[in-house]
């Protein structure tokens, strides 16, 4: 059996994870938040939970379709009549997809969520080790490392492989500003859900997140909305401060629906630093057999089925996420 280390805990890193203890390997998880999911994420709040990451997912090649009717089958997902059958959304949030994916490798999934790795080390006599962000050693021992976070911050970590660093370094991803934000008082929107065609606007799209399948109701909120901004936009503005980005946001929105909210009750930004990858690497991931290093996530697997359209973030972070454990059980001891 060997010992790995998976760093990430969004579908990338929970896909591996789960295929690998599949096959009887150790695996631990590192997660640098309070827990899993990465940009598959839901804001909890006073006014209720909010979608602000990932706001949906569908289905473009025959395997993660099967995987898809395997989890609507199950409850964890649904279709979001908002934005169309094809779209479809987590229940009770888009985070849920992520908690039932750990919740497969519970109670043997080893995951240390807050816990920051900052460089990959060489081990003595062999393997790895974890420097983490305070400077200390993690205490684990590892023969091989999976990196499954967003190309850019794979490539801080990875630099024993000067290779796989260098083709990270040349997979970018853009930014997303996201504004959240809820009302007391109702008003009449005449949609439940707007995408903008214009890559040059403020805002890229939104969605009413108390209009989704099993959403819940907050007592004195009377709807909640989710903006996000085009990555134009975000990139041109990644330092402006979170009231401005509401108050450009909040103008946008009311533009581009042609109605005038009153304030809301409730206003919060978040700024996606890596939120989507706009010309993601051919190959499924990236995995160094003599060094047993390797990345996977939402910045490879460009391709679809032959002849198919090509996937979305979700569902490249879902095929890399198995497509590195297949490679890793190429040269992994076996469990």
């Amino acid at each position: 059996m060997s010992r790995i280390a998976v760093i990430g805990a969004g579908i990338a890193g929970l896909t591996l994870t789960a295929e690998l203890q599949l096959a009887g390997h150790g695996v631990t998880v590192f997660e640098k938040s309070r827990g899993p999911g990465g940009r598959c994420a839901t804001r909890r709040s006073e006014a209720g939970p909010f979608d602000h990451g990932a706001s949906s997912l569908h289905a473009v090649t025959a395997a993660f379709g099967a995987q898809v009717l395997e989890w609507q089958r199950a409850g964890w997902i649904a279709a979001d009549t908002a934005e169309g059958a094809r779209q479809l959304i987590g229940v009770p949030s888009m985070n849920a997809v992520a908690q039932h994916l750990a919740g497969e490798v519970r109670p043997t999934l080893n995951l240390r969520a807050e816990a920051h790795v900052c460089a990959i080390e060489p081990g003595a006599p062999a393997g790895w080790r974890l420097r983490m962000l305070d400077g200390t050693l993690d205490a684990g021992h590892f023969d091989a490392v999976a990196v499954a976070v967003p190309a850019e911050q794979a490539a801080a970590l990875l630099a024993p492989d000067v290779a796989l660093t260098e083709v990270l370094w040349l997979t970018r991803s853009e930014p997303c500003w996201t504004v959240m934000a809820a009302w007391a008082e109702p008003w009449a929107a005449p949609v439940a859900a707007w995408v903008s065609t214009d890559p040059t606007a403020v805002l890229a799209r939104a969605h009413r997140d108390d209009a989704r399948a099993g959403r819940p109701a907050v007592q004195g909120i009377a709807n909640r909305w989710v903006l996000h901004a085009t990555p134009q936009w975000s990139a041109d503005h990644l330092a402006m401060a979170q009231a401005d980005v509401i108050s450009a946001l909040s103008a946008a929105f009311a533009n581009a629906l042609g109605v005038s909210p009153p304030p809301p009750v409730h206003a919060a930004a978040h700024c996606w630093r890596y939120a989507q990858v706009p010309g993601p690497r051919a190959e499924p991931c990236g995995w160094n057999a003599s060094l047993q290093l390797g990345a996977c996530g939402d910045g490879w697997h460009r391709a679809g089925d032959i002849g198919g359209a090509p996937p979305d973030g979700i569902e490249r972070a879902w095929l890399s996420g198995r497509a590195m454990a297949r490679q890793m059980a190429l040269t992994l001891s076996p469990g």
